[in-house]
C-alpha cells in the first residue's frame, strides 16, 4: 500500500477525532436539568442530564385542574413540556458556543487536505495502543470486515429503534414506559386515583418510574446486539495497528 493511502487514512482519522471532540463539546452544552408541566399545571417533572424524568410531582388540587382524570396524559405533557425547554436552553448555549462556524471549519479542513498532496513524513496518527494487536494475514481481516458488512446489512431500521421498557407502581396501578432517552407513555388507573391522596399518587408515579429507569440500563436493541457481536472494535485495531506500521501490512498482505 503507498504512502499517499496511508496518509489518506490517517487524515480521515484526524477527521473523525475533530468531529468527535467537536460532538462531545456539544454534548457539554446539554442542560444539566430542565422542569416542565401540562397545560393545566396539575403534573410537574423534572429531567436529569440524560432526558429522563428524574421526579414527578401532581399539584394538590390536581383534579380540579384535569376534571377528566387523565393523570397519565398529563405526565406526558408535563415531560414533553420539559424536552421543549431543554432543547430550546440547548439551542441557544450552543448558538453561543459557535458550533456551526467550527463544522464548517473542520470541513473546510477535510477538503483542504483531500485537494493537496502534502509531502514529508507520514503525522503521528492515534495514540491507542495497538502493540499487542493479534498478527493476522489481511486477506482474513479484510474477509471478517466482509462479513460484518453483510451481517449488518441483513438488519433493518426497526431493528435499531430504542427498546421500550415499563416499569410499575408496587400496587401495579402505575405503569410508565421509558425508552433511553425519552418517557413514550404513563397510564393511571382513573377509578383508583380518585380516592387516593396526593401524597400516594406522587408515591406510586415515582415508584413506576424508578421501576423504569431501573430497567433502561440494561435494555438494548436488536440491532445494537448483532453490532456489538461483531467485534467492531476488534476490527478497527487491527486496521490501527496497520496504519501505525505500515510495514506490517506488506509483510502480512
Amino acid at each position: 500500500m503507498s504512502e499517499d493511502i496511508f496518509r489518506e487514512l490517517q487524515q480521515f482519522q484526524q477527521h473523525a477525532e475533530n468531529l468527535r471532540q467537536l460532538m462531545s463539546d456539544m454534548h457539554d452544552q446539554v442542560p444539566q436539568s430542565s422542569e416542565g408541566t401540562d397545560a393545566q399545571g396539575a403534573v410537574s417533572v423534572a429531567l436529569g442530564t440524560d432526558g429522563l424524568p428524574e421526579w414527578i410531582k401532581l399539584a394538590s388540587d390536581w383534579q380540579r385542574r384535569r376534571p377528566d382524570g387523565d393523570l397519565g396524559g398529563a405526565v406526558v405533557e408535563a415531560f414533553e413540556s420539559a424536552m421543549s425547554d431543554r432543547l430550546e436552553r440547548w439551542s441557544r448555549s450552543l448558538e453561543q458556543s459557535g458550533w456551526e462556524d467550527r463544522a464548517d471549519h473542520i470541513d473546510e479542513g477535510l477538503a483542504s487536505s483531500a485537494s493537496s498532496a502534502p509531502s514529508g513524513p507520514l503525522p503521528e496518527i492515534s495514540d491507542h495502543d495497538v502493540r499487542h494487536v493479534l498478527r493476522r494475514p489481511m486477506d482474513e481481516s479484510i474477509e471478517d470486515v466482509l462479513t460484518a458488512f453483510d451481517a449488518v446489512d441483513e438488519l433493518d431500521a426497526d431493528s435499531f429503534l430504542p427498546p421500550k421498557v415499563t416499569g410499575e407502581s408496587a400496587a401495579r396501578r402505575v405503569a410508565i414506559t421509558l425508552t433511553a432517552h425519552a418517557l413514550v407513555s404513563c397510564e393511571v388507573d382513573p377509578q383508583w386515583a380518585v380516592g387516593q391522596s396526593t401524597v400516594r399518587l406522587n408515591q406510586a408515579l415515582n415508584e413506576a418510574l424508578n421501576n423504569a429507569r431501573g430497567k433502561v440500563g440494561n435494555a438494548e436493541s436488536p440491532g445494537a446486539v448483532g453490532v456489538a457481536n461483531l467485534h467492531v472494535g476488534g476490527l478497527m485495531n487491527e486496521f490501527l495497528a496497520m496504519i501505525k506500521d505500515p510495514q506490517r501490512f506488506r509483510d502480512s498482505y
